[in-house]
C-alpha cells in the first residue's frame, strides 16, 4: 500500500535553453504545457500552463543540453517555496510550486517538435 506519493507527469515545450549557473549547481528551465478543448460554440479553446522544473544530481548532464522549443516527458516531484516580498511598503507572501526533476526525456528536437503539432 502507498502511503504517499508526490509525483507530476509533464510532456511540453522548453520556454528557453535549459541553464545552469555553475558545475554544482542545479539546472533550471521552464515548460509549457498546453490543454486543448472545443468550447460550447465549437471553437477550439488553448490554455497553457508553465511550469518550472529543477534538476539535480547526474540528470544534470542530460538537462543542460536541453534547448529552447524541444520537446520533453518529465516526472518529477512538487516542491513549495514560500517566501515574503516588499511591496509599496507592505509584506506580501508568495508561494512558488517547481518540480524536482526524477527523468527526463527529450522526446523531439524543437524542428522534430513543431512538426509534430
Amino acid at each position: 500500500m502507498i502511503n504517499n506519493l508526490n509525483r507530476s507527469v509533464f510532456m511540453g515545450h522548453l520556454g528557453a535553453d535549459a541553464k545552469q549557473d555553475g558545475d554544482n549547481k542545479p539546472v533550471t528551465f521552464a515548460i509549457a504545457v498546453s490543454s486543448h478543448w472545443n468550447d460550447n460554440a465549437g471553437d477550439r479553446q488553448t490554455r497553457t500552463d508553465w511550469h518550472n522544473v529543477v534538476v539535480f544530481g547526474n540528470l544534470r548532464k542530460y538537462a543542460v543540453k536541453l534547448k529552447k522549443g524541444d520537446r520533453v516527458y518529465i516526472e518529477a516531484e512538487a516542491r513549495n517555496n514560500n517566501y515574503e516580498k516588499k511591496i509599496g511598503g507592505e509584506t506580501v507572501k508568495f508561494r512558488e510550486t517547481e518540480f524536482l526533476a526524477a527523468e527526463i526525456e527529450r522526446v523531439a528536437a524543437k524542428a522534430d517538435a513543431e512538426n509534430d503539432e
